[in-house]
């Protein structure tokens, strides 16, 4: 047991695949192998031995004594692992810095195109969204573009998960009336809404339960199909509506929910 997760650390961790990580933990248990002596006290198959000691070579695991029939021996593991998280300290810096400097470049080319008041394809009123992380998405974005007013009868996760946008929203004058379910409430205590709530920023109140819980951020509408199954997996269908008379219907729905809830 102690031999496979010594195996799967390397693997998961430091980029060893399966064949390298056993040739390793050989090494560092026997000392010095030859590529025969490597296949016949592990599972790296013969045949693999003298490639797979040449990688771990070249990726500075191990050492090779040249001579009639190579010899190898293991770099010290606190050597090799400590070089190597500070090499993939250094690699992640550089890629994060390059993944920044693509994201405000595509930005600043992307800009004409998103500011262009002229649609391509003509204008998108309705969206089917899938899955927990896109569900986000969209909603963060509803967030940042909302102008005069939250609507948010919440039963899941919006107002705790996304309580710094409505917090941000609110603080650019736009007005919120929210309405959690009784069972969120708890997961609100000590949360900025309530503290905005108790000083009249916005408006909070709580109802047992709805049959229809739903965004709405001035025209626009955003609610779940009922699915059980897909809630399950995380794979939710969202809708979303761009339409005044849309969101008319689903604001008087809204104010029946808002009647029947207790001020929190």
């Amino acid at each position: 047991m102690v031999q496979e997760r010594m195996v799967e650390l390397l693997q998961e961790h430091f980029e060893l695949n399966l064949y390298e990580a056993r040739a390793y933990v050989a090494l560092v248990g026997f000392g010095v192998l030859t590529p025969a002596e490597l296949a016949s006290v592990s599972e790296v198959p013969a045949p693999r031995t003298y490639d797979v000691l040449r990688s771990l070579e070249k990726k500075g695991f191990a050492i090779s004594q040249p001579g009639k029939v190579n010899k190898y021996r293991p770099v010290h593991p606190q050597n090799i692992l400590e070089k190597f998280i500070e090499e993939w300290q250094e690699r992640v810096k550089e890629e994060l810095e390059a993944k920044k400097k693509a994201k405000e470049e595509l930005l600043e080319l992307m800009t004409p195109l998103i500011e262009t008041e002229i649609p391509k394809y003509g204008v998108e009123r309705v969206w089917v969204v899938r899955g927990i992380r896109n569900a986000t998405l969209k909603t963060r974005e509803m967030f940042e573009e909302v102008k005069e007013k939250i609507l948010l009868a919440d039963n899941g996760y919006i107002a705790v998960n996304l309580e710094n946008e409505i917090i941000s929203a609110v603080d650019k004058g736009v007005k919120a009336k929210i309405i959690v379910a009784e069972n969120l409430l708890p997961r609100l205590r000590g949360s900025k809404l309530l503290e905005y709530a108790k000083n009249g920023k916005l408006e909070l109140r709580t109802l047992d339960k709805f049959d229809l819980p739903m965004l709405i951020c001035d025209d626009e509408v955003f609610f779940a199909l009922e699915d059980m199954a897909a809630r399950y997996f995380n794979y939710e269908t969202q809708v979303w509506i761009r339409d005044f008379r849309v969101r008319a219907l689903f604001e008087t729905k809204f104010n029946e929910y808002w009647e029947k809830a207790k001020k929190v």
